[in-house]
């Protein structure tokens, strides 16, 4: 091959990794977008949008050509548009770097063209990250936010209390939260509101309070919103309706929420005497180093009379604690209350005419503690 072929062959495979998809591959389908429509109450149709996302899409492109959005769209249109966009993130928990930009570009259209949420989302974003941005756009967007406040718009007051909120400034936020619901209510931002409120109930804690305003939560708002509303209702009802806890609990889990696998785990174990759907869960917490889900398992595994299972769980554990050090306090804590368990596992695994025998032991912590569980 000569040398000219060769660079002419380098370069159109360079252009085709820095080709974008076409834009029908990652676009979701007609069915998928007609039904966030739906849920978010428009008018717009799958048919109207499409050409219109289509032509932002190709324009956000290398020497793309401008964008042809049709004079009836409003800004709200376009503010319906990404949040379209936005449902398909949650909805699917993933992240496409095209799709992210189209909808970044339409934030951006929507607060040109006078939408307040636009204009409150992209001032908060600056607040959130304020070493990314020049100082005059810290102070824009200070203002920005102080005149959107000062009418009262409903999206700049949940965002106040969501950045109270992250800071630990609990006070601040029940304050706006509250305040907020005055202005907006029976809606998905209320049901994310009520969610934070029952979690600032949570920590008082005034647990009556908490699962009042979970349940309005869980009312409101899909689970994919407020899947911290079912982990701690779960948690709520762990002693006295663990069945209702259980199903809460899978909700979350159903999400991702890796705190969940460790709860099941434990409850299919401790409660259900489910000891293989208790691996499951507990293998699942393993893959992402939860030390309290590496206990479970061992003693899940002590239960079905697999020691060498239990053996190899042992051995994870002592590699986990080496390299983290928030894991070697807990394993050595579990190695203090399980020496009677681990010296009859050595004795059963070197001993071929030692037989060994689950048998409940003292100290057990296998069930989460209710300093762990409520967080107080």
């Amino acid at each position: 091959m000569s040398l000219t072929l060769r660079v002419h062959l380098k370069r159109f495979q360079s252009s085709l990794s820095s080709q974008r998809p076409p834009f029908y591959t990652v676009f979701p389908t007609k069915k998928l977008v007609n039904r966030f429509l739906f849920d978010l109450d428009s008018k717009l149709t799958f048919a109207k949008l499409y050409p219109v996302y289509e032509s932002i899409y190709e324009s956000l492109a290398p020497n793309g050509t401008p964008a042809h959005v049709p004079s009836s769209f409003q800004a709200d249109d376009i503010m319906i548009m990404k949040k379209v966009l936005e449902r398909l993130r949650r909805r699917t928990k993933s992240i496409n770097k095209n799709l992210i930009g189209l909808e970044n570009e339409l934030l951006d259209r929507a607060a040109e063209m006078g939408n307040n949420d636009a204009i409150s989302s992209l001032a908060f974003d600056v607040l959130r990250n304020p070493a990314r941005s020049a100082p005059e756009d810290v102070v824009h967007a200070k203002t920005l936010i102080k005149q959107l406040y000062k009418m009262g718009h409903p999206l700049t007051i949940k965002l106040t209390g969501d950045l109270a909120f992250d800071n630990n400034d609990l006070l601040n936020a029940e304050k706006y939260f509250n305040q907020f619901l005055e202005v907006e209510i029976d809606t998905i931002r209320a049901g994310e509101v009520y969610c934070k409120l029952g979690t600032i109930s949570f920590k008082k804690p005034d647990l009556q309070e908490a699962e009042r305003k979970f349940l309005e939560s869980v009312r409101l708002a899909p689970l994919e919103n407020v899947v911290l509303s079912y982990y701690h209702l779960a948690q709520l009802y762990m002693d006295s309706e663990p069945v209702k806890a259980r199903s809460l609990m899978e909700s979350a889990a159903s999400e991702g929420f890796k705190e969940s696998f460790q709860m099941l785990g434990f409850l299919e174990m401790n409660y259900f005497h489910e000891y293989q759907k208790a691996l499951q869960w507990f293998k699942l917490g393993m893959e992402l180093y939860d030390i309290e889900c590496f206990i479970g398992y061992f003693d899940c595994s002590l239960k079905l009379n697999a020691p060498r299972r239990a053996k190899n769980c042992l051995d994870s554990m002592s590699k986990l604690s080496k390299t983290n050090e928030s894991s070697a306090a807990v394993f050595q804590s579990f190695l203090n209350s399980r020496q009677a368990q681990i010296t009859r596992l050595k004795s059963c695994l070197t001993d071929p005419f030692f037989k060994y025998s689950p048998e409940k032991h003292s100290g057990e912590i296998t069930a989460v503690s209710e300093k762990n569980r409520w967080e107080l």
